[in-house]
């Protein structure tokens, strides 16, 4: 677990494997973090958000809505996460801070429900350590339930943990402040690169594209690109 997961533990009671009971609710100290390094990677792979449709998967209390104007403001965003105390949590706090949020409509559930999102509609998707909390099998449910709803010209980029080249290990111990250290089989989830993207390219209508670097402090930015 990275340090601002440690701080968050510690000071909230919040525990990844039981976020379905546990809301991610952050400070705005660790808010600012996240937006610090995930709003330059949507502005690069993506560009600007303005007047497109945008879901934001796996967001938690949604750190990324607070930041539309400097993105972009989308036509459309899907808000969509796990646990609903956490979506609502967010809500309230955009609001009361003054941001108008009425192009977002908020999706929760367990199983990565998009049925409310309307097929071919979605121009980018989003999601930060997401795919490093889910197993493989997992991943491939979120992926084949939301490529219906990617337009073909879209992109979906997740963080995730992505082993070095030439590494394969059951455990990874990652040389970053206070320790890190990552699995095969279990949560913080870890992938190679050239294997994930054959299993993804071949049992989703996605190919995976590229890893990108990203600010994580050892997470890469993996882009999905829906197949024509």
């Amino acid at each position: 677990m990275i340090a601002l997961e440690k701080t968050i533990k510690a000071t909230m009671g919040y525990v990844e494997n039981n976020y379905l009971r546990n809301p991610r609710i952050i400070n705005n100290e660790y808010r600012a973090r996240l937006q610090s390094f995930q709003v330059p990677a949507i502005k690069k792979h993506f560009g600007h958000l303005e007047g497109k449709c945008f879901a934001d998967i796996g967001c938690g209390d949604i750190p990324l809505g607070y930041c539309q104007e400097e993105m972009g403001r989308p036509k459309k965003y899907y808000a969509t996460d796990l646990n609903r105390k956490a979506l609502a949590s967010g809500l309230k706090s955009m609001k009361k801070s003054g941001i108008d949020i009425s192009n977002m409509e908020i999706i929760s559930g367990p199983y990565f429900d998009f049925d409310l999102i309307p097929n071919a509609s979605i121009d980018a998707a989003f999601s930060n350590s997401l795919f490093s909390h889910l197993s493989l099998n997992t991943i491939l449910i979120c992926l084949k339930r939301l490529r219906p709803k990617m337009a073909n010209h879209a992109k979906y980029l997740s963080s995730m943990i992505i082993l070095p080249p030439g590494i394969d290990c059951i455990e990874y111990k990652w040389e970053v402040k206070h320790g890190a250290t990552s699995h095969a089989a279990k949560d913080p989830f870890h992938y190679r690169f050239s294997e994930f993207k054959k299993v993804v390219d071949s049992c989703t209508d996605f190919t995976c594209h590229n890893s990108y670097e990203y600010g994580h402090p050892f997470q890469a930015l993996v882009e999905f690109l829906p197949k024509s």
